[in-house]
C-alpha cells in the first residue's frame, strides 16, 4: 500500500513538472530578430540592402533622432528629407525622441526608424519587436554629417537615406559597364545588389545622388554616354539634389501614378542637358 502511494506521488510530481514546462514555453516571448549591418568596403560604407523579409518599405516613415545628434547634423538630415520630399512621394515624419519603453514605440503596426551616427559605417538593421512592431536603425556616417561643404554633406546623407529606402547605386547596375569605366584600367568593384525592375526599367544616370561625389576622380564615361562629360559623374551628390531620373526611379518604386511623363529612351546619356540662353541687348 505504501509503495502504491509513493508511486502515485511520484507520478503526480512528474505530471506537474511537465505542465509547468509547457506553460513556461508558452509564456516565453520570441527574441527580437534583425538583419545584419553589412561590412564596409570603402569610405562610403557597405552596400545597404533591404532585409529579405521586407519587400517594400512604407513611403511614409516615422523618424526618431538619437539624442547625441547635434544641431548642425540635425539640420543637414532635415534638409536632406526636404529635398527628397520635394520631388518624390516619400514622407519623413520627424517625431520627438521617446525612450524604448514609451507606449508610442510599442503601438502595433506602426514601424519607425531611429537615426544614429556612425564613425565609419553606413548601414541599417531591421528588428521585429516582440512580434508587435518593426524598428529600423539607420546609421549615417560622421563623414557625411560633417563634410565641409553643406550641399555635398546633404547629398551624402540623401544617398544613404534613399539607399535605405531601396534605391541601389547606379554604378552597380548590370549595364553600368557600358557607360562608365575606371580610369586606372581596373574594373568597378564587384557588388551584386538586388535591383528592382522599377529602377532598371529606367536609363543609367551618371549624375544620380547614389553616385559618389568624387567618382569623376576614379571613373570616366565611355562613348556610349555622349550627352554627359566625365566631370558630370556624381554631380547630384556634389550639389545635394536628386536628379530627375532619381525621382522617377523612386516614384516608380512607391507611387507609379506620380511619375508623370518620362521616356526611358531619352535618358541623360542620350539627351544633353538643357541650358538657358541669355541674350544681351546692347
Amino acid at each position: 500500500m505504501k509503495v502504491n502511494i509513493v508511486q502515485g506521488l511520484f507520478l503526480l510530481i512528474i505530471f506537474f513538472l511537465i505542465v509547468s514546462t509547457i506553460d513556461g514555453k508558452k509564456k516565453c516571448q520570441k527574441r527580437a530578430s534583425g538583419s545584419k549591418t553589412f561590412e564596409a568596403f570603402d569610405n562610403e560604407g557597405p552596400e545597404i540592402q533591404m532585409d529579405s523579409s521586407i519587400n517594400v518599405r512604407n513611403p511614409i516613415q516615422d523618424i526618431y533622432f538619437w539624442p547625441n545628434l547635434i544641431e548642425n547634423e540635425l539640420n543637414i538630415i532635415k534638409d536632406a528629407f526636404h529635398q527628397i520630399q520635394r520631388r518624390t512621394c516619400l514622407i519623413f515624419n520627424v517625431l520627438d525622441y521617446k525612450p524604448w519603453y514609451h507606449a508610442d514605440r510599442w503601438e502595433s503596426d506602426k514601424p519607425y526608424v531611429i537615426i544614429r551616427k556612425s564613425k565609419k559605417l553606413t548601414g541599417y538593421s531591421d528588428n521585429n519587436i516582440e512580434e508587435i512592431n518593426r524598428r529600423s536603425i539607420l546609421y549615417l556616417t560622421d563623414n557625411a554629417l560633417t563634410y565641409p561643404s553643406f550641399n555635398t554633406s546633404r547629398g551624402m546623407v540623401m544617398n544613404q537615406i534613399v539607399r535605405f529606402m531601396g534605391l541601389k547605386e547606379e554604378l552597380y547596375r548590370p549595364d553600368a559597364a557600358s557607360y562608365v569605366r575606371a580610369t586606372n584600367g581596373e574594373n568597378i568593384p564587384h557588388r551584386n545588389p538586388q535591383f528592382t525592375n522599377a529602377q532598371l526599367q529606367w536609363p543609367f544616370d551618371p549624375e544620380s545622388i547614389t553616385v559618389p561625389f568624387s567618382a569623376n576622380n576614379k571613373y570616366e564615361l565611355t562613348r556610349y554616354c555622349p550627352a554627359r562629360k566625365t566631370h558630370d559623374l556624381g554631380a547630384g551628390q556634389r550639389v545635394g539634389l536628386l536628379t530627375r531620373w532619381d525621382a522617377v526611379k523612386i516614384n516608380s518604386m512607391f507611387c507609379p501614378m506620380s511619375i508623370g511623363y518620362a521616356d526611358p529612351r531619352m535618358g541623360p546619356c542620350v539627351v544633353e542637358r538643357k541650358t538657358k540662353k541669355v541674350i544681351t541687348i546692347f
